[in-house]
């Protein structure tokens, strides 16, 4: 728009020797252009016409190209009879109707020329035209609220009740029926498009079978794309931290050194004091403080039993993120999200960062599996710790009350031994912040509230 409106000023300042040519697309996907002659001849050699524009520059285009050959508004001081003044604002209205993308631009010159078609004499009474070109505007936005899209989809319907209107409008201005019928022309096209069975895509229409072959290429392509460029931020690489892991080394060290202190009191009482029952009460004090702890540390270091998940497909995971993060698609009333194809699509794309310089002695992540049963979710994260694998369970048990209320208890264990409530909540936490992030890009965690657990997946409602 600059430049045509550097154009249009040009040629007002040479008013005399200047012309602005209206020139059609030479293809589909281009817009109309502006050019600024000064003089223009026929070539010899095919027919078309050479354009002279300001300078010298020379530019060959097809006849049929030329759309309107456009007067400019004069330049202050500039003289102009009446009928140049309405032959020009007549050739601009024709051109503005056919070339939609350059409306405001022409209808801002239209504007030029009437202030100096009121300037004018009064031969046909100015005013009555103002005042008819106003009317005529006003129909005209009433009839058609919005400018015809090539990009967009209408049914027959709104392509019938927007003709019927601009019908009614040619039959109120019979003298401006040539340029209400121009614009009727591309809803016509429309029509006579849809009742012939075609599909539009983008602008341009297909046979139904082409429409959906390239309906189904182009958004593959851009699920693909899509997928390519998504970004699953890193999970916290830390199932234990140096802290908590320290504290329990400390707990087992003091737990030790009392139980083999008590034992060994114990032992003493018998030998040099023969006193029995002192002797019989720390030798059990110690031995039960040994049985606890070797029962604790054996309980961590076992394996529970695996949880047993049938084999899922990560592509399933991928089409919820396309769905509703790519094509940004109003979630459904339930989106039911199978176990088997989260535990696939974790395989595939669940990335832990790197570790910090002072995470020396912490329980490393190293993969997460889940099993969804009737009301139980449970999350297995194994990790390794000095060359040994630990795995990290929790367990969500999840119901609605009588009253409608969301009902959750959470456990956790590390190996086979239950953890206290505290650090079951903090782990759990985390755990879930860290998928809020994962799915952050299609907004699921402002969006999205559990539904129920049933077996083999986990439903959620949509807002």
């Amino acid at each position: 728009m600059g430049a045509a409106a550097y154009w249009w000023l040009t040629a007002g300042l040479g008013w005399a020797e200047l012309r602005v040519y209206l020139l059609e697309p030479s293809r589909a996907d281009e817009v109309h252009e502006m050019v600024l002659v000064e003089k223009e001849k026929n070539s010899a050699e095919d027919g078309a016409v050479v354009l002279i524009e300001p300078g010298g520059a020379e530019k060959k285009v097809p006849k049929d190209r030329i759309m309107a050959r456009l007067t400019p508004a004069p330049g202050p001081g500039k003289k102009v009879e009446r009928a140049t003044a309405v032959a020009a604002i007549n050739a601009l209205l024709e051109a503005k109707a056919r070339a939609v993308t350059l409306e405001r631009t022409l209808q801002e010159e239209v504007e030029k020329w009437k202030k100096i078609l009121d300037q004018l004499p009064n031969e046909e009474d100015p005013e009555a035209l103002a005042k008819a070109e106003q009317a005529f505007a006003e129909a005209m936005a009433k009839a058609m609220p919005k400018p015809y899209d090539p990009a967009g989809v209408y049914t027959l319907e709104e392509l019938a009740a927007q003709l019927t209107a601009l019908d009614e409008v040619k039959k109120n201005f019979p003298a401006r029926a040539e340029e209400i019928e121009q614009l009727a022309g591309t809803w016509r096209v429309e029509q006579t498009e849809m009742v012939a069975g075609k599909k539009k895509l983008e602008g341009r229409w297909w046979p139904p079978e082409e429409w959906a072959k390239e309906k189904g290429a182009r958004e593959r392509a851009a699920r693909e794309a899509f997928l390519r460029k998504l970004e699953i931020p890193e999970a916290p690489p830390v199932l234990l931290g140096q802290g908590i892991l320290l504290a329990a080394m400390a707990l087992v060290g003091i737990a030790g050194f009392l139980g083999a202190s008590f034992l060994f009191h114990g032992i003493l009482e018998y030998i040099r004091h023969r006193a029995w029952w002192k002797g019989t009460a720390w030798t059990l004090a110690g031995a039960a403080i040994v049985a606890v702890l070797g029962k604790a540390t054996g309980l961590a270091l076992s394996t529970p039993k695996p949880l047993e998940v049938a084999p899922g497909r990560a592509e399933g995971i991928e089409e919820i993120y396309w769905k509703y993060g790519g094509e940004k698609n109003d979630l459904p009333k339930e989106l039911r999200v199978s176990d088997a194809d989260l535990n696939a699509w974790l395989e595939k794309r669940l990335r832990f960062a790197p570790l910090q310089v002072t995470d020396l002695l912490v329980l490393v992540a190293e993969n997460w599996k889940l099993k969804a049963e009737d009301g139980i979710l449970r999350v297995d994260r194994s990790g390794r710790l000095l060359g040994r694998n630990f795995v990290l369970r929790h367990e969500m048990t999840f119901h609605r009350s009588e009253q409608g209320e969301d009902v959750y208890r959470i456990e956790a264990a590390l190996g086979k031994l239950s953890l206290p409530p505290a650090l079951v909540l903090r782990s759990w936490s985390r755990w879930t912040e860290t998928l809020g992030q994962m799915t952050a890009s299609m907004g699921a965690s402002e969006r999205l509230t559990l539904e129920r657990i049933e077996k083999g997946a986990v439903v959620f409602s949509g807002k």
